[in-house]
């Protein structure tokens, strides 16, 4: 039923923010919490370049057809907390429709 609320809003996609997107992923994927350090530093260069001026507070992984989809939280000099998935090459994931 979720992926279908995909496919309806697929088109809608650009009225949505980033934090939309991440938690109805979220609610699809069952991620773990693992140490900044088992992360790829091309994850971590994305990160910080989507995020300019942040530090990674958090990473946790998920699985998705054998692929590891990384969320990764970062935090700014003011304490506000943004939110990113990332395949393995650090590029942006965004979930199949």
């Amino acid at each position: 039923m979720t992926s279908v609320f995909f496919l309806a809003v697929t088109p809608f996609v650009s009225a949505m923010t980033m934090d939309d997107v991440t938690t109805a992923v979220e609610q699809e994927l069952t991620f773990t919490d693992i140490e900044v350090s088992e992360v790829p530093s091309e994850v971590i260069e994305a990160a910080k370049k989507e995020f300019p001026g942040t530090e990674v507070e958090k990473a946790q992984v998920a699985e998705v057809s054998g692929e590891k989809i990384y969320k990764i939280v970062v935090k700014d000099a003011d304490g506000v907390n943004q939110t990113g998935l990332y395949n393995s090459n650090g590029d942006s994931y965004v979930p199949e429709a």
